[in-house]
């Protein structure tokens, strides 16, 4: 299956971790990101970090279930190049999944969420990661706002899935081509759309409906209606990909291109 991110602690690797908080300038209103170049990224693998505040609710739900969906939709290849992890913007190393976003992981097929640990977000994570998806607004500036240079890669989840479904419909064309050699260079490839894209998608009618609620310690219905909620952006960016996809990739014993 699609591997975990380097470095994402499991049991045997918790460990405390101290350090001083964003500081309040990190907002969710960030400016989009500019249209410099940057430099060329390793195009031979791919790499996914999903970010929310604490790393023990949504980010490593949304973690689990992309890397369910990128098995389903990809196969084989998905595990040679597919890398996904997570972090919190305020997370303590080492810290088990909640509880009850455990028992929702868990419902929504992703049975091996009880081994996530949590890690603390910092500017090697987000150097490392081709796609930064935060659960909110906030996520995706506080991101942006350790690393600079990853603006263009850092989106939130609900607001990549919009842009990505523009691109499958047809309804922005902004001139790249996709790379169809493989699924590595072809993420990279839908991630430099995306980026350019995004300005030309409309926004949706309030900006909160980029962001996914946050259940930590609310009630039942609450962590219901959160992970359902990273269901349905996860569902429908990996729905999105797969139509950008169209023909299955090369070299990709078993795999396949389209979700059943």
């Amino acid at each position: 299956m699609a591997r975990a991110f380097p470095g994402q602690l499991d049991a045997a690797g918790a460990s405390a971790f101290t350090s001083r908080t964003h500081p309040p300038s990190i907002v969710a209103d960030m400016p989009l990101p500019s249209q410099r170049t940057v430099a060329a990224r390793d195009r031979s693998s791919f790499s996914i970090l999903t970010v929310c505040t604490g790393n023990i609710c949504r980010s490593p739900q949304a973690e689990h279930l992309l890397r369910l969906r990128f098995d389903t939709a990809f196969g084989a290849q998905a595990a040679d190049v597919v890398v996904v992890g997570s972090a919190g913007t305020l997370g303590y190393d080492g810290q088990r999944i909640d509880e009850q976003a455990r028992a929702e992981a868990e419902r929504l097929g992703a049975l091996h969420a009880a081994g996530h640990r949590a890690r603390r977000l910092r500017p090697d994570f987000i150097e490392r990661a081709d796609l930064i998806l935060g659960m909110s607004r906030e996520h995706r500036g506080a991101a942006a706002s350790m690393l600079p240079s990853a603006n263009r890669r850092a989106f939130a989840l609900v607001e990549f899935a919009r842009v990505l479904e523009a691109l499958a419909q047809g309804r922005v064309d902004v001139g790249i081509g996709l790379d169809r050699s493989g699924l590595a260079p072809f993420m990279h490839s839908v991630v430099e759309a995306a980026a350019t894209a995004r300005g030309l998608v409309a926004p949706p009618h309030s900006r909160v409906e980029d962001d996914i609620i946050d259940p930590y310690r609310l009630s039942a219905d609450v962590y219901r209606q959160s992970a359902d909620a990273v269901q349905l952006w996860v569902g429908r960016t990996m729905q999105a990909l797969t139509t950008l996809a169209g023909q299955p990739f090369p070299d990709g014993a078993g795999s396949q291109s389209r979700l059943p």
